[in-house]
């Protein structure tokens, strides 16, 4: 099966998480940001792709399942407490310069609205900082192949809406619920042209690239952000026919499975599921 990891083999997509994340209010809305003692770690998200597509897939159906706010907001955070921050201040612009320029030209969204005064890049970036202090960015993060950016992003003061974490892994799980439904028999050829177009609907930009002399000149593929790692992995195991993500026979649960006949998530799952099957029906034999 096709993994992201062998596809990009030659990439930059080292990522940063805090040991910590809270909750903070900006501009009357939740954010998630690094606790104030918490200490930066670093891993690369493409390595634990496997388990990055079965959280993303889980936390999205638990998102569409929960019955509250905060239990939305739990959720949320619990993912990026695993995970870290998105990453949807770099990702978004066209311009991806934007940090040197007067404006930020930023593309519509169903999930977000910007307003003009926004798209002035010192107000954007404001967007997503705990407290605006006009930190100038110093570019330490160059060497990883990172842009000046990343000083901010990689940053204690740096936070993202909790409204825009949440639809986005919630998309991610409508997808592969809409490809269950299309491989479902019940569903009428017309119902099904309908769910097609919903996947068709899905825009993904692409990873970008940069050429890089070691020793020869090279392609090195630049993920900007864990939303694209997110992406790029749940798009690629979405179009494999042998689908390597599964739900658990047991819990119910996504899972990333190696071999296409797995029906559990784990050995744990399996045995519960024969013993539980095995007491059912001692309880009809004995009812009969």
């Amino acid at each position: 099966m096709k993994k992201i990891k062998e596809i990009y083999e030659n990439r930059i997509s080292t990522w940063a998480k805090y040991s910590g994340y809270r909750i903070v209010q900006r501009y009357g809305k939740e954010h998630i940001a690094p606790e104030e003692n918490a200490v930066l770690l670093w891993y690369d998200p493409v390595e634990k792709e496997e388990t990055l597509i079965a959280d993303v897939l889980n936390t999205g159906k638990a998102i569409a399942n929960a019955e509250s706010r905060e239990k939305i907001t739990a959720v949320a955070l619990d993912f990026v407490s695993k995970y870290g921050l998105l990453g949807w201040m770099p990702s978004l612009p066209v311009n991806p310069y934007f940090y040197l320029e007067s404006k930020v030209l930023l593309p519509e969204n169903e999930y977000f609205l910007f307003s003009s005064d926004t798209k002035d890049t010192e107000k954007y970036m404001e967007q997503f900082q705990v407290e605006p202090n006009g930190e100038k960015l110093l570019g330490v993060w160059q060497e990883q192949g990172r842009s000046p950016i990343y000083d901010l992003v990689f940053s204690k003061n740096y936070c993202e809406p909790v409204d825009w974490i949440i639809p986005f892994l919630q998309e991610m799980f409508e997808h592969f619920r809409t490809k269950e439904m299309l491989e479902d028999h019940r569903y009428e050829p017309w119902e099904k042209m309908i769910l097609r177009k919903r996947i068709e609907s899905f825009y993904h930009p692409g990873v970008p690239y940069v050429l890089r002399y070691d020793p020869v000149p090279g392609a090195c593929w630049v993920f900007d952000s864990l939303k694209m790692v997110a992406e790029t992995a749940c798009i690629v195991a979405l179009g494999q026919e042998e689908n390597p993500v599964a739900i658990c026979k047991h819990c119910g649960k996504y899972f990333y499975r190696e071999d296409v006949r797995s029906a559990y998530c784990s050995h744990r799952c399996r045995n519960q599921y024969h013993v539980y099957q095995s007491r059912k029906r001692k309880r009809m034999e004995e009812n009969d």
